[in-house]
């Protein structure tokens, strides 16, 4: 009879017990999963990306004069919308992702988020396009909480900073940019750029998420791309961070743990914190950029220096982590990188706020590397995930996390009030206390991990360690594991 205690890895490797690998057939086998998994995580954040900044976009070609947005803070409104349906589905998205396979969940999320793509193109009211904003929100919350899970399955807590920087970047002004330049080009008066962006974009969406369907497994141990022996290494190398694979049975006694976490709160405080520049800028950076007297069709060519920025960012403190812990094993310096790039961001800021508005290139490098908050931002995800281990407790705190995310995003836009365009000063003031108040999270969250593992280390010393092989694999929690240390 099946235990459900366990993780669906531990029957699978009781076929496995003699079995051996090289060093060789790992790193083989981790190239064959770089090639398949990374380029497929990338589209589904890079895709959502595009989908939330086709409203900034299309605000440059009449969109809130077309759907009645341009008085008072619709338009902040609408930016929200998205993220209040976010935030209500993110509980339920989670769990069917552990009810059902991950990656036909993720599919058919994707498929509806393209055709409502597709039908916000021919709204013509506010209510009508805040409510598409809403149920968008709805189809995209299983996505990204959907790829740590599929990440957590397959690398090791070393490897995942890396492949986190590499599928979560700004590369998605690289679509937006330029399909917002070419749709300037359209002048009929009801075919407007801004409906043809979200027509294109919903199509694109649904075609990929047949390519998510057919191409990315949904563990391990059901994936058809690897062999037998593949899936026994693929498995075997994740014994050691003590985290597991995969449990489809809910725990209540993880999930109340995930909400007593302190580490869970903390965590949410900085989401909310740090997240702070991306709802307002998500929604206001190319409308900064033609107020600084730019036309449309320019404002969306330079949006694409912001997906230089972000990306730089994520691929310097997301490197940066991988290449201290695979050559400083015993530091930790996930915390060290997240504030590094939060001081960028936070002397960007400043610049931004104390710049003369003459100073039109001065100003737009300082809104450009405001965006570095979002290295320090991708790096609080991949620790999340490094530091939660019960797949009941690792889904809820992935909710969580993504709801604070939400909260952050929905209170963003308001910060840039429409009387004070160009310049957002408040906007801008906001951002920089959101610098400042991730900094201190960060510093609280790495205490909190450091002396945990002090804690664990004299327990361990004073009444013997336990043995590795009777806690792997087991569906353990963070806290009940007490192998289990904590990355910072």
């Amino acid at each position: 009879m099946e235990d459900k205690n366990l993780d669906i890895a531990a029957g699978f490797l009781s076929r496995f017990e003699d079995a051996s690998y090289t060093p060789q057939e790992e790193k083989a086998l981790r190239w064959r999963l770089d090639k398949r998994l990374i380029p497929i995580l990338f589209f589904n954040i890079t895709l959502g990306a595009v989908d939330k900044s086709t409203i900034s976009m299309g605000a440059l070609y009449n969109l809130r004069v077309d759907c009645d947005m341009t008085d008072g803070d619709r338009y902040s409104w609408a930016g929200s919308a998205f993220y209040f349906g976010y935030l209500l589905w993110c509980f339920p998205a989670g769990g069917l992702l552990q009810k059902f396979p991950i990656a036909k969940t993720m599919m058919a999320f994707q498929i509806l988020w393209g055709v409502v793509l597709i039908g916000t193109g021919f709204v013509s009211s506010f209510p009508a396009f805040v409510a598409m904003r809403v149920l968008l929100g709805v189809l995209e919350a299983p996505i990204a909480p959907g790829n740590f899970l599929v990440m957590g399955m397959w690398y090791t807590r070393k490897e995942q900073p890396l492949r986190t920087g590499l599928f979560y970047t700004g590369m998605s002004s690289f679509i937006t940019g330029p399909l917002g330049y070419v749709v300037g080009f359209i002048t009929n008066k009801w075919f407007m750029p801004w409906r043809a962006l979200f027509w294109i974009v919903g199509s694109i969406t649904i075609a990929y998420a047949i390519i998510i369907g057919i191409f990315l497994p949904d563990n391990p141990v059901q994936s058809k791309f690897t062999t037998e022996k593949e899936k026994f290494i693929a498995i075997d190398r994740l014994r050691a961070d003590q985290i597991g694979v995969e449990n489809k049975n809910w725990k209540w006694e993880q999930f109340w743990e995930a909400i007593l976490d302190i580490k869970t709160w903390l965590m949410l405080i900085l989401n909310v914190l740090i997240n702070v520049p991306n709802g307002g800028l998500g929604n206001f950076t190319p409308l900064i950029i033609a107020g600084l007297g730019y036309s449309s069709r320019i404002a969306s060519l330079l949006f694409m220096v912001v997906g230089i920025t972000s990306t730089a960012s994520c691929y310097i403190c997301n490197g940066g982590v991988f290449l201290s812990s695979k050559y400083y094993p015993k530091l930790h310096l996930r915390g060290a990188f997240m504030i590094f790039g939060l001081l960028v961001a936070m002397i960007s800021t400043i610049f931004l706020y104390t710049l003369p508005t003459t100073a039109i290139q001065n100003r737009l490098v300082a809104l450009f590397m405001a965006y570095f908050y979002l290295g320090p931002y991708v790096v609080s995800i991949g620790l999340v995930s490094a530091n939660t281990a019960g797949y009941t407790k690792k889904v809820t705190v992935n909710a969580i996390i993504f709801m604070g995310w939400c909260t952050s995003n929905i209170i963003g836009p308001f910060f840039f009030r429409t009387n004070q365009a160009p310049l957002y000063p408040l906007g801008i003031a906001a951002m920089l206390f959101s610098n400042v108040g991730s900094i201190i999270m960060i510093g609280l969250y790495m205490i909190f991990c450091w002396s945990e593992n002090r804690r664990r280390d004299r327990l361990a010393a004073t009444e013997g360690a336990i043995p590795q092989e009777a806690t792997e694999f087991r569906d353990l929690t963070d806290k009940q594991n007490m192998n289990f240390r904590y990355v910072w």
